[in-house]
């Protein structure tokens, strides 16, 4: 089995990277998720075949063929119907894994051989189950027939790379940034300190979902415009981890430093062209019937399709009525069941109700068609008084709208002026009021205030509207039901007219930007503080505090002088800054660490599998065929990369 090139499968839940051990890259490298094309089912179901001794041809349509990582070319668009063989970190859904391996196998050239004739190194998760070990053992020894596999953590692959650069380590304390979870590590004497490791519940999934869901929040108008794939490039290109969080974010406060580092997104825009903007008002009319007519017809093949599969389809339940009429019942029961239909009495049902529907739309076929309710609109829409031109009219309503936006912008200038403290309207308006409180009310002989009978004439009301007289905003109601209706009068027969005509096309299409500022400190924050979106678990820092206290002082100084970063959140900048930040906060003074960053985060690990390959002991790491049918389907040989094999207890 020496001379046998090894196949290295780093099976991550966000990507997966496969090659051959003696190659300097992966061959392969894809998004590790599945989608399935939706099918039709009535059409499925009009191409069963109706009876075995009928004479017409069998015909079955194809399943939809699954399409599997680079095979995916628009994923955007099959965003909802995305699969993964992963639950977190761990693998779940078996199915999946399967067809990510048939395309994995494929794309290495074995499509067509009976078995896989190749040792495999695989990545699993950190402590994984033994459950999850068993399926994937009788998936690959059973199903595709391997000689032999060793399984290893990602982190302690890619710990080995670094090795061999960091000559004579063998105490490190390894935080793994993986899609889902977040892990410490401590690693003495080059061995997994099992019982020590902790895991955060965060990673990069949930900075990416937080991103989305800050930046929908944000610009609620261009929801289809934030998707999952910008948000992805956003936080692997532009992110960064702050030093100190508090101190960046009042940074961001201040609008100097804003309008220095926000980055503006511009979004597609169309403006208004200079051939639209020449048409005139009647040939925008009969671009906009044009529009309707087509409408229509498509609305016509649609029903014309619809009615060809349900007539389709109920020459298929006739063929089935006729089965039980000739008193085939073995071959109507299977029929039926084919069909999925439960019972005679449900398949009478769907007869009566497709013969329904094809009666009426034949009948709407052969009706009077009826006006559309754009054509209603239309009928609806206010024309020009007899003898008037349509452009004089429009003319006409111009000038009527720009006199009541003249007004509105008025009282809006005299309601400003009157704020200011100083003007004449405000000074008039504070001497009526000061003169209405020094008149001091008479009182009676038994003490009581006497009523003045102010407001029993007419004439005293009048003091209220000289108050008011710079805030009167009474006919702004129906100014404003004037300027709806003519906006709307001119927008159906001049496109070119709308409320914000006095706008540039350069501050429209600003409109159109995300600003990306305090959320690239923001999102990977969630590494340190959870609780920004919700989880209740402790932060890396905290986490890493706690995993050293689990040793004694002299245990915690070895880990500490050989902290290792891995995994794509490492990629992040400002991130090892931050954490000789925290390090220096919680550990004794004066005393020495040592952060390490991995050279490449992503492809680390599937390094360090072809260096575990390369060694002389690597044939007493595999798991054979042999000790899969000795020892059980969870047994595998540990390593120095590997989980620790715990038995499952018998009952």
């Amino acid at each position: 089995m020496a001379d046998k090139r090894v196949l290295i499968i780093d099976n991550g839940s966000y990507e997966c990277r496969v090659g051959w051990s003696d190659s300097k890259e992966p061959d392969l490298r894809f998004r590790n998720v599945l989608t399935k094309p939706r099918k039709d089912r009535k059409k499925e179901a009009a191409a069963q075949h109706i009876s075995e001794g009928s004479s017409s041809q069998t015909v079955v349509e194809q399943s939809a063929e699954i399409q599997v990582g680079n095979d995916i070319t628009n994923i955007e668009a099959v965003r909802a119907h995305l699969k993964s063989p992963f639950e977190r970190n761990v693998i779940t859904n078996w199915n999946h894994q399967e067809q990510i391996f048939d395309y994995i196998f494929t794309k290495m050239g074995f499509d067509g051989q009976d078995k896989i004739d190749h040792p495999i190194i695989l990545t699993e998760a950190l402590a994984n189950p033994n459950f999850c070990r068993q399926q994937m053992n009788e998936l690959l020894f059973e199903c595709y027939g391997i000689p032999s596999v060793s399984y290893g953590i990602d982190a302690l692959y890619s710990w080995k790379h670094h090795q061999q650069k960091q000559k004579n380590i063998s105490d490190a304390l390894i935080i793994s940034f993986g899609y889902s979870t977040t892990h410490v590590i401590p690693v003495l004497d080059g061995k997994l300190q099992l019982e020590h490791v902790r895991r955060l519940n965060v990673g990069g999934y949930h900075i990416i979902t937080y991103l989305f869901r800050l930046m929908q929040m944000k610009y609620p108008v261009h929801l289809n415009a934030i998707t999952i794939s910008r948000m992805e490039k956003l936080v692997h290109e532009h992110c960064h981890i702050a030093v100190d969080y508090r101190e960046e974010l009042m940074q961001w406060a201040q609008m100097d430093y804003y309008d220095e580092h926000i980055m503006k997104i511009q979004l597609p825009y169309n403006a208004v062209t200079a051939t639209n903007a020449m048409l005139t008002a009647e040939q925008k009319q009969e671009k906009r019937r044009e529009l309707a007519h087509r409408l229509l017809d498509i609305k016509k093949n649609r029903e014309q399709e619809k009615l060809r599969e349900d007539e389709q389809q109920l020459f298929v339940y006739n063929k089935l009525r006729q089965l039980y009429e000739q008193k085939k019942l073995d071959k109507f029961e299977r029929a039926l069941q084919q069909q999925q239909i439960g019972t005679l009495e449900d398949l009478d049902s769907l007869i009566a109700t497709i013969k329904l529907r094809i009666k009426r739309v034949q009948e709407r076929a052969q009706s009077a068609p009826r006006p559309s309710k754009q054509q209603e609109k239309l009928n609806k829409m206010p024309k020009p008084p007899e003898g008037m031109s349509q452009a004089d009219w429009l003319a006409e309503l111009q000038g009527k709208r720009e006199k009541i936006l003249g007004r509105k912008q008025a009282r809006q200038q005299q309601r400003s002026e009157q704020a200011k403290r100083h003007t004449h309207a405000a000074q008039e308006r504070m001497r009526i009021i000061s003169s209405l409180a020094k008149n001091e009310k008479r009182r009676k002989a038994n003490g009581e205030e006497e009523d003045d009978g102010f407001g029993m004439n007419d004439n005293d009301w009048d003091v209220y509207k000289r108050i008011n007289r710079y805030n009167d905003d009474s006919d702004s109601d129906a100014d404003n039901e004037k300027l709806l209706q003519f906006d709307k009068i001119l927008n159906h027969y001049d496109a070119n007219t709308d409320g914000n005509s006095n706008v540039s096309p350069q501050s429209a299409a600003e409109n159109y930007q995300l600003h990306f500022g305090v959320e690239n400190i923001r999102v990977p924050e969630v590494l340190f503080q959870p609780s920004m979106i919700g989880c209740s678990e402790a932060g890396l820092a905290e986490l890493i505090a706690f995993v050293l206290k689990l040793f004694p002082a002299a245990e915690q100084q070895r880990l500490v002088e050989h902290v290792y970063l891995t995994g794509g959140c490492a990629q992040f900048k400002g991130l090892k800054e931050r954490l000789i930040k925290e390090l220096m906060e919680m550990r004794p003074f004066q005393s020495k660490f040592a952060i390490y960053e991995s050279d490449e985060p992503t492809l680390s690990a599937w390094l360090g599998a072809c260096v575990h390959a390369g060694e002389p002991t690597f044939g007493q790491t595999l798991t054979t065929r042999q000790d899969h049918q000795e020892h059980g389907k969870e047994f595998f040989r540990e390593h120095t990369s590997s989980n620790i094999f715990y038995p499952t207890p018998k009952d």
